[in-house]
């Protein structure tokens, strides 16, 4: 995999770090990190010292990302959790991400997480081409924290029973994260349609199974 230009001084010198306040795009960031500068496992700490200030919205958007496509079991749960605490800490007005450190220090090898990047890799690209600086007041403090309050709702419903339902909430909240890395907010109300389609699908799931409960009992009756 080739590293961008820009990019290639933090590989020479073994160090994945991205300076505070960098306009290198998150595709770029991620090419790197997959390229192999944190060794041949790649943990939370880097993850968090590569993205510098990108680090909450990196981070929810490399959680998220994975749901819009098929996942194997519980993967999705797994995922839901931490983006619980992410949300949360943004509702909060954090300004860094904080984990225990049991977490910082887990572990996911070079390989997976490059076969990960590689799969999102395109699609994140031509979704970043479009976005830039715009109406950014829908990308600013108090936007954050409803932000914040949206993603942590996502994140619940990431994690309800509900089949093919993970798709359009991990969407919603990858596009709430580019909207923060890139200040655009039509990204931030692409975001919120998202979120409207999610509610959609998982309230017309809970009617059906409600329905379908109701009919079983008058069989059994």
């Amino acid at each position: 995999m080739s590293t961008p230009s820009h990019l290639a001084t933090a590989v020479t010198d073994n160090s994945c770090a991205v300076s505070p306040g960098s306009d290198t795009l998150l595709t770029d960031t991620l090419d790197v990190l997959a390229s192999g500068c944190a060794g041949d496992n790649i943990a939370i700490d880097d993850l968090t010292s590569t993205l510098g200030s990108k680090c909450f919205a990196g981070l929810l958007f490399l959680l998220a990302a994975p749901n819009i496509f098929p996942t194997p079991p519980l993967v999705d749960v797994a995922l839901s959790l931490p983006l619980m605490l992410l949300s949360a800490q943004l509702v909060c007005g954090a300004r860094r991400p904080w984990f225990p450190a049991w977490v910082l220090r887990r572990e996911v090898s070079t390989e997976k997480f490059a076969m990960v990047v590689a799969r999102l890799g395109p699609l994140t690209r031509r979704v970043e081409m479009v976005l830039k600086r715009r109406f950014d007041v829908l990308t600013g403090l108090i936007a954050h924290r409803l932000i914040g309050v949206i993603c942590l709702f996502l994140s619940i419903m990431l994690a309800l029973p509900v089949p093919l339902g993970n798709a359009m909430p991990g969407a919603a909240i990858s596009l709430f994260a580019l909207s923060l890395l890139n200040r655009d907010g039509i990204a931030m109300l692409a975001g919120v349609v998202a979120t409207i389609a999610s509610v959609a699908i998982a309230a017309g799931f809970g009617y059906g199974a409600f329905q379908a409960g109701e009919w079983v009992m008058q069989l059994i009756r």
